[in-house]
């Protein structure tokens, strides 16, 4: 399980996140598209919901995280993803 937590020195822009705790990744990112509309920083078009400069991340797939240059995101590939199939 990916799991992230807040960086202590961004607590100020995440407030709906505790900071140093280490929580699964998508609970905070559900967290942080539900707080979006109330004006409070989270994903816009095309960002990530976490911002890496705000949260740390461990875990998930052990045999991407030991590649080097392992793509571990969707958004990470540059072709379309459509239902699960890769289109070029």
């Amino acid at each position: 399980m990916r799991e992230a937590r807040l960086r202590p020195e961004a607590a100020a822009r995440c407030p709906w996140a505790t900071a140093d705790v280490w929580l699964p990744a998508s609970t905070l990112a559900d967290k942080a598209l539900k707080n979006a509309g109330e004006g409070v920083t989270a994903a816009g078009a095309g960002r990530r919901a976490l911002p890496e400069d705000a949260f740390e991340f461990r875990g998930g797939r052990p045999e991407l995280t030991l590649r080097p240059g392992a793509r571990t995101r969707r958004s990470d590939h540059p072709r379309r993803w459509t239902g699960g199939r890769r289109f070029d």
